[in-house]
């Protein structure tokens, strides 16, 4: 099968944790690459709000990540460089060109708590005036907004100026009334603007520990609403509690198959749909 996943939190750790991109304690590791034909990986640089001096840090984590990752050349594995978390901007939207430079494919634009662009998820704050200025850098250099971890306010108002809205790594509130995920009319609004979800195996998003059953009923309701063409998988492996890994990502597949999803629906869920999304944004 084929597999892109939007999002993993593998490079930081390997970075903290001083690891190799083959040791089999990360729930994303080069053992699995056989499990795939092609495997599309979005790496994230994860920065929160108290990261200090967060630039720098991308860039050490950055390095690490090129030489145990991108310079490996695993032929089916397609490596893709993401940051979560805005708070690296500062007040300084030259850095935008930069990320522009360094091949990032979206930035997230706060994690959980307010930074100068907006709130996250445990914050109350709006999108800021800077807010749009970044959104707006990013829709002019084509990096992508991802609006995963924002607060219901700062996410209705950036999905305004959003040209290329992405939510990497979320679930559904009709699932799991958690603050972290999104509802159906969010997702219908980046799908009005041709974007993507990429639905999370974290059981506190899913609201569960039957993690199978829970992605299945996330899935069954973003199908059920009309959206096959707009979800894809976000992991969040090695950046949250699953018991999961990359290398059961097929065993997921049969299951959802045998839960009465066609083949065709799932290569868009585990593959096309991202693809597709990342093929039209080189386009553009």
């Amino acid at each position: 099968m084929n597999y892109f996943d939007l999002h993993c939190d593998t490079a930081v750790r390997m970075y903290l944790e001083n690891l190799e991109f083959c040791n089999e304690n990360l729930s994303v590791n080069s053992r699995f690459s056989s499990c795939f034909e092609k495997w599309y990986q979005c790496f994230a640089v994860f920065i929160d709000e108290k990261t200090a001096e967060p630039f720098v840090f991308y860039k050490r984590v950055l390095s690490d990540l090129r030489k145990k990752v991108f310079n490996l050349c695993i032929p089916n594995l397609y490596p893709i460089l993401t940051v979560e978390g805005g708070t690296l901007i500062e007040n300084d939207l030259s850095r935008i060109y930069e990320l522009k430079q360094d091949g990032v494919f979206s930035l997230t634009l706060t994690w959980n708590g307010e930074n100068n662009i907006a709130g996250g998820a445990k914050s109350r704050a709006p999108l800021k005036p800077f807010g749009i200025e970044v959104i707006k850098k990013l829709n002019e250099v084509k990096i992508a907004t991802d609006l995963s971890h924002l607060n219901t306010k700062s996410f209705y108002k950036a999905i305004e100026y959003a040209d290329y809205p992405i939510a990497t790594h979320s679930c559904l509130c009709e699932v799991s009334e958690h603050i972290r995920n999104i509802n159906i009319d969010m997702l219908k609004l980046i799908s009005q603007k041709n974007g993507i979800v990429g639905l999370c195996l974290y059981p506190d998003f899913l609201g569960s520990e039957n993690v199978y059953d829970a992605f299945y009923k996330n899935v069954y309701i973003c199908l059920e609403n009309g959206f096959e063409d707009n979800i894809a998988i976000g992991s969040d492996f090695d950046g949250c509690a699953t018991p999961l890994n990359v290398g059961d990502i097929p065993n997921l597949y049969v299951y959802l198959k045998n839960m009465g999803i066609k083949a065709e629906i799932l290569d868009k869920l585990f593959f096309n749909n991202a693809m597709k999304y990342l093929e039209n944004f080189d386009k553009l």
